[in-house]
Parts: structure tokens; sequence; C-alpha cells
């Protein structure tokens, strides 16, 4: 056991020191000096069944600073009034907005990328920004954010939204779930311009050259992906493009989920694509995860007064990463850090929950249509394969 806590606290020394220096290269849009700039970008909105959102979401596009702006918004096969919605801003801002209708799923797709990329077959602009449905823009967002990409001359700019909630339970397994996807996916190397390792996409706001968007292969290169935005994100820093992570927490919000419930249930559809769609890379999670971050508060209140004080090292490291990374990604209080064991055993069960039901299912259902297991590990293995 002392062993195992030696490496538990190796562990977090690293991943401590690599998250600092990380999170402090991530750029706040609200600490952008606002430029003003003749380029046309193009925001393509992609939207199923969002009557709720859709309306404030199309508005807040409408209202931009920038001028130089159009909005394609488009309808994904939705039953609801989304369409509607999407028409009536079409009507009254003719030069602003356009609509597309899907009616129809293709074959070798999934519906948000499809919808995404016949989005950008309609685009004029040489600057896309690919956003969701339900995404709330401040006045200033697109203008700050191309003053961003254009100050720095990068390809390709994704933003972190605000997630916004009033469930104390679901802010605490927010806090957890950016802590553990900064350690695991590391964003914050999205701004090392001398890697082709690593990179970072964001759903809610992907603003991208025209000519860097087609060299990665447009959508088309990841039509079946669930973790598109991440995949997107990844493929543009593959291949030698420059990119950056910023935070928008003034800019955009989102409501990520209505409630914890709804979170672990939503995130079944990225879990396993997210580890590769691998059971052994699922186990070796779940095992990481209850040794690194729970195993320490067990061996705290039941074990020797050595491996209590080790114990303890690693609880103050990995609660202390936590403290930074939801200041520097949220807008939560730090003291979330201290739901860290009760977070990690929810995500445990999260992760075997999405693995479970994805092998019992034959696949994922996302957006009322079902994409099989066996198609979308074929996706994956072409994506992971391309010369084969």
């Amino acid at each position: 056991m002392t062993i195992l806590l030696f490496i538990t606290i190796m562990f977090w020394v690293f991943a401590l020191w690599d998250g600092w220096r990380g999170l402090r290269s991530i750029q706040d849009l609200r600490n952008i000096k606002r430029q003003s700039s003749v380029q046309l970008v193009s925001v393509i909105v992609a939207a199923k069944d969002e009557e709720r959102a859709i309306d404030n979401t199309l508005q807040s596009l409408v209202a931009q600073t920038h001028k130089h702006l159009e909005i394609i918004a488009v309808n994904d096969r939705s039953e609801d009034n989304t369409g509607a919605i999407m028409k009536k801003w079409a009507n009254e801002s003719p030069l602003r907005v356009k609509t597309i209708t899907i009616e129809t799923l293709p074959t070798g797709w999934l519906g948000k990328n499809h919808a995404l990329y016949k989005g950008y077959q309609k685009a004029k602009g040489d600057v896309f920004v690919f956003t969701d449905g339900d995404i709330q823009f401040s006045e200033s967002a697109i203008e700050r954010a191309l003053s961003l990409f254009e100050k720095e001359k990068v390809d390709h700019l994704t933003v972190a939204p605000n997630l916004v909630t009033k469930s104390k339970r679901l802010k605490a397994f927010i806090a957890y779930f950016m802590f553990g996807f900064g350690f695991f996916k590391r964003p914050w190397t999205a701004n090392k311009d001398n890697s082709k390792k690593g990179g970072m996409g964001i759903g809610a706001f992907n603003m991208l050259n025209r000519s860097t968007y087609e060299a990665i292969g447009t959508h088309e290169m990841i039509a079946t992906r669930p973790d598109d935005d991440l995949y997107l994100g990844q493929k543009v820093k593959s291949k030698g493009y420059k990119q950056r992570l910023a935070t928008g927490m003034e800019d955009l919000s989102v409501e990520w989920y209505p409630s914890l419930k709804d979170a672990i249930q939503g995130l079944e559809k990225n879990t396993f694509a997210g580890l590769n769609y691998s059971v052994l890379l699922s186990l070796v999670a779940v095992i990481g995860t209850f040794i690194s971050q729970v195993l320490p508060f067990i061996t705290l209140m039941v074990t020797t007064n050595t491996n209590r004080g080790l114990s303890l090292i690693a609880i103050t490291l990995m609660c202390t990463l936590m403290a930074i990374t939801t200041k520097k990604l949220t807008q939560f209080k730090i003291s979330y850090a201290l739901t860290l064991p009760y977070s990690a055993l929810l995500f445990v069960y999260t992760i075997a929950r999405a693995v479970a039901l994805t092998i019992k299912k034959g696949g994922i259902e996302w957006r009322g249509t079902f994409y099989s297991l066996k198609e979308l590990k074929h996706a994956h293995k072409k994506d992971s394969n391309p010369k084969h």
C-alpha cells in the first residue's frame, strides 16, 4: 500500500505541475482587445429539436458587433418548432440569416456532423465558426474571437464556454469532469506551437480558416465520430496547423445538461468513443480512477500513520489541481474540489454504465438516431489508420 501511495503521489505531482503550466497558457477572450475586421465570418449552427434554445441563440448571433457576418442555421430533421423559429429569423434578418432543412440522414454520417457539413457547403466566408443550437453569445463574442484569431495568426481557435446550471450536484460533477478531462486530455496542448501532439476542439465554438478546414478533410473526415469536436481539433493539430484554446466565460454560455441524471445519460454517446471503444482501456480507466482518486480517501481513515500521511499528501495535490482547474474553466466555487471522492465514484459509475449500455445495445442513440457499434468501431479504426 505504501508503494502504491508513493506512485499516486508522483502521478499527482506531475499532473499538478503540468496542469498549472498548461492552464496559465489559456487566454480569456475578455482580455483580448477588440479590433474591427472586414473578414466575412460564416457561423454555422446545427440544431435538432432545439426549440427551447434556438431562438435565443439566433437572437444573440444576429446582435453581434462584427458587421461582416452570415449565419447559416441548419435544421437537422427536427420534429418540434426548431425549423419554424429558424425561418422566422431568416425572414426578420435576411441579410444575416440563411436556413437549411435536412429531411433525411445519409448512410455513414452522424446527424450533427452532416448538418455542419451541409452548412459549410452553403457558406461564403473564408472563416467558419461551427457551433451548437443552444449556445448564448455576448454581442462582442465573434469580434473578440476574431481579434485573437487574426492577432496570433492561427488556423483554428476553440473557446470553452461557461457551463450554466443551478444544480449543486451537477456543478460538482462538471467541476470534476473538467478536472479529469484536463489531466487526461491535456487541452492546453492546443497552445503549443512546436508540437503536433494533442490538440483541442470544443463543440460550442470552433473557428477555422476555410483552407484549414478543407485541408483536414472537412466533416467528411469525421462523419461518424461522436467526439467530432475534439477529434476535429486533434486533426488540425496533427497536421501542423496553428491552434489556440481560450476561455469565454463572459462571452459564451450553455446549459450543458438540465440535471445530473441527464448528464450521466448524455455521456453515453461519447464515453466509449473517448476510450477508443476498448473494453481493456475502459477497465484501466475505471481502476486507475479508483486507485488515484478514491483510494487515498479510504487509506486516510483505515491504515497506518505513515500511509495516512502519504494519503493526505495525495489528497492535497489532487484537490489543489481540481481547484485551479475549476477556477480557470468554470465560474463555480473552488470549494467543489472537496467533493472529489464522491464525484470520482460517480464518474466511475458513468464510465461503466456507458460502456455496458453501448455494448448491450450494440451502439448508441443520439438525438433520436441509432448508430451501431460496428459502424462506429469501423470508422474509428479507419480514422486511426488513414492509409489503410
